[in-house]
């Protein structure tokens, strides 16, 4: 079977903006540390906590936080109306170069095999996405964007995981905290 996906490493960017309107944007820690020194804004003025119900996130998937509340997913604070807080009028990023690691990979959903190949490429149909293929997009740049995930994604994941094993749940500004954001 040939490498149907190929085509997909020309994906361009139409910017359009659907993709800061619609999803929930998971975060990490460093995600939240970025924005705070870019914006000066406070972990509660980036972050939230979306619980199951509002997100296509499995329960079964690592970054769920315990919370009085319950089970919850931390997030870019979003509108239902406009989406992201920082899509600006004219559909573009206002903290681009301080954006998550997930907007940063995003349309490309991947998969690599055990040495580290490119075995997959899809778009995401989390939104309906207006993209052109004449843009340029290596292999090599896309595993450089998985690696950046995986990276903040993993330790930020044990910090959950810790977060979780306290006998008694706190509130948002307690998880702040253990993430030494406030």
């Amino acid at each position: 079977m040939g490498k149907d996906w190929e085509h997909l490493l020309n994906f361009r960017c139409t910017c359009c903006g659907q993709c800061c309107r619609e999803p929930i944007v998971l975060l990490t820690d460093e995600d939240v540390r970025r924005i705070m020194r870019h914006t000066g804004q406070p972990p509660e003025k980036i972050a939230t906590f979306y619980p199951p119900d509002e997100i296509e996130w499995d329960l079964s998937n690592r970054g769920w936080i315990k919370l009085e509340e319950g089970d919850r997913i931390m997030g870019l604070i979003r509108s239902e109306e406009t989406g992201c807080q920082y899509l600006q009028e004219d559909d573009r990023c206002g903290i681009y170069e301080h954006r998550p690691v997930t907007c940063r990979r995003y349309p490309f959903d991947v998969e690599y095999d055990s040495n580290d190949e490119l075995t997959l490429l899809s778009i995401s149909d989390s939104v309906e996405c207006p993209y052109e293929l004449d843009g340029r997009n290596t292999p090599a740049q896309i595993k450089a964007l998985v690696d950046w995930e995986d990276e903040e994604e993993q330790p930020y994941f044990d910090l959950v995981d810790k977060w979780n094993a306290k006998s008694t749940p706190d509130g948002p500004s307690g998880f702040f905290a253990h993430l030494q954001l406030a």
